[in-house]
């Protein structure tokens, strides 16, 4: 046989070997094409992701919950919680919080929130009020809360402070046998709900689509393997279009 033959059933026996291998990423690359391609009628730009093993691999973990009972009464919800920056009144972020939050006390028409270095007010509905921090009247190192009858208590390094929500005036007091706010675990479904609304910030699945097109969803490795795929389809058609020019008696004329 000649080395000519050789090759050709080399090169063909590889162009085949190669456009299975190769197979796998043109679907890929299909499905994620078209659907990148539609991601506006469809909604995926708009569609948050909202699975842990993902969000994990881009980083984002399961932030902390912190959650605090308020009263049954409360027609907007019986909890108040902290997830990431965000104050939330059972579902619906009312505010911010850039550090830990500490505790919560709930008033006939005020609901007073402690964060490190922050006392905020709120009304039932969750309507801010006011904000007083440590350069306002905030007793420094203030960590947690109380209720004595409508004065509201903060537990600080230098004692136990009462704070008037009426007067606004904070003053040293000496009692014995506090109950300070406790955090305790919001129900089920306040909790997915929260954490849902926090993962899915930011993070598409258009985003996901697009990352896992180029390769970007595994890191530099999953680029190259893309690259290598894309060289992959270049030699099938490639060498596709050479065994098909070159078989024997492909350019013979009829006689």
């Amino acid at each position: 046989m000649s080395p000519y033959r050789i090759f050709r059933m080399l090169l063909l026996r590889w162009h085949r070997r190669i456009g299975v291998v190769a197979a796998l990423f043109v679907v890929v690359l299909v499905v994620t094409g078209i659907a990148i391609n539609h991601s506006d009628d469809w909604g995926l730009d708009k569609k948050p992701l909202k699975q842990a093993w993902l969000l994990k691999h881009y980083g984002i973990p399961s932030p902390v919950l912190r959650s605090f009972p308020l009263n049954e009464s409360l027609n907007s919800g019986a909890w108040l919680s902290q997830l990431g920056d965000g104050l939330y009144l059972a579902e619906t972020q009312i505010g911010s919080c850039g550090s830990p939050l500490l505790g919560v006390v709930v008033l006939p028409e005020t609901i007073a929130v402690l964060c490190a270095g922050r006392l905020q007010l709120f009304t039932p509905a969750g309507e801010k009020l006011d904000d007083i921090s440590e350069s306002l009247g905030l007793p420094r190192g203030a960590e947690a809360l109380a209720l004595d009858g409508e004065a509201v208590l903060l537990r600080t390094p230098a004692g136990v402070i009462a704070f008037d929500p009426r007067s606004f005036m904070f003053s040293a007091m000496s009692v014995e046998g506090v109950t300070w706010a406790a955090p305790a675990l919001a129900p089920p479904t306040i909790q997915r709900s929260l954490l849902d609304q926090y993962r899915g910030s930011g993070l598409s699945w258009e985003r996901l689509l697009l990352d896992l097109h180029s390769g970007r969803l595994f890191g530099s490795v999953g680029v190259y393997i893309m690259d290598l795929a894309a060289i992959a389809l270049l030699l099938i058609a490639l060498s596709g279009v050479w065994v098909w020019l070159s078989k024997p008696g492909r350019w013979k004329r009829p006689s």
